[in-house]
């Protein structure tokens, strides 16, 4: 066993659980699709070279993704990672980075209505007493960011979040709350792309109150939330 592969096993890192690799202070930066980073002084084609080889693209200068976890890639390059970070590809060749885009699936970015068979199950739950919603991870037109489309609301969500369903049915997020956090946003894409369940309870300052959130995935690329206001 090499150097590099001892350290990448003292600091829990495998193939499959490298987001994606950068450059920075003259080190590369290794990061977990759990959060954490590692770094160490050696180049980045050295760390590459034990990572497999159609795992891991080197989509520029000092930046390396893993195939597997990009969500979108821009016409003009930008890469969009499943925890909502984006990196510049190649500037040069960028008819590459499109055939990658339709390569892996990703040729359409455009938000797909939802089935109406989903759309109809919502409906059951249009009188709960719990405030329900479903919102869609999608993408601005060069592939720049994340951000969420409410689908469905249920008549509680009004309540919870203080505005008319009308006002935040097919609207984006951020419109409909200026104010927004983006703390939200890794939870969401993880749930809509991965089919991860959550339980989030925190502040939230675009409706001053703290919530619980039960969010799962009804239908790829999308997240269900379940809604529930709690005492400080």
């Amino acid at each position: 066993m090499s150097d590099l592969n001892r350290w990448m096993q003292k600091h829990n890192l495998c193939p499959e659980n490298i987001l994606y690799l950068y450059r920075s202070d003259r080190k590369t930066v290794l990061h977990r699709m759990d959060g954490g980073e590692a770094a160490l002084y050696a180049p980045m084609h050295g760390v590459l070279s034990v990572l497999p080889e159609d795992q891991f693209l080197n989509i520029s200068k000092g930046i390396a993704v893993n195939r597997s976890q990009i969500v979108n890639i821009g016409n003009d390059g930008v890469y969009t990672m499943s925890d909502g970070r984006t990196f510049q590809g190649r500037k040069r060749g960028l008819s590459s980075h499109r055939r990658l885009r339709m390569e892996i699936g990703l040729s359409d970015t455009k938000p797909r209505p939802m089935s109406m068979s989903l759309l109809e199950k919502c409906s059951l739950l249009d009188d709960m007493p719990l405030a329900f919603c479903v919102i869609e991870l999608v993408f601005n037109e060069d592939g720049h960011g994340v951000d969420f489309i409410f689908r469905y609301c249920n008549a509680e969500m009004a309540n919870i979040e203080g505005v008319p369903v009308e006002e935040m049915l097919d609207r984006s997020f951020y419109k409909v709350f200026p104010n927004g956090d983006k703390k939200w946003l890794v939870s969401y894409a993880d749930v809509a792309l991965n089919g991860t369940k959550h339980t989030l309870h925190d502040y939230s300052p675009e409706v001053d109150k703290y919530l619980t959130i039960h969010c799962y995935q009804p239908e790829p690329g999308y997240c269900a939330c379940v809604l529930q206001a709690n005492e400080p």
